[in-house]
């Protein structure tokens, strides 16, 4: 990934994950530490409260499922959503560098 193309990556990903998570603060994050910490926050009130929800966006963003069951067994909502959080960008990051590179060519 192109660090040079981050802050363009991040804003593209945040919209995209605003989308999914149906939630305004997403899409306003303007840095990755911004758009990990709102997802992570988000997460944890999902595995406690809508679980069906987030398995949706998890599906729907592509995290590969052996990562996913790697951070679910970790079996604290605190521990696990930091990871799943950032499983949940980095894929996103990498889907808004094909979208951006495509759209350039």
């Amino acid at each position: 990934m192109n660090n040079d193309n981050l802050p363009e990556l991040v804003q593209n990903s945040a919209q995209k994950l605003g989308e999914y998570f149906e939630d305004e603060i997403i899409t306003k994050s303007v840095s990755y530490e911004q758009l990990h910490e709102r997802l992570t926050e988000l997460i944890v009130y999902l595995l406690l409260h809508k679980m069906e929800l987030l398995l949706q966006v998890l599906y729907r963003v592509d995290v590969f499922e052996k990562d996913t069951k790697a951070a679910f067994a970790q079996n604290d909502p605190k521990l696990i959503a930091p990871e799943l959080a950032k499983l949940i960008i980095d894929r996103e990051l990498r889907k808004a560098e094909t979208r951006i590179k495509y759209k350039q060519g």
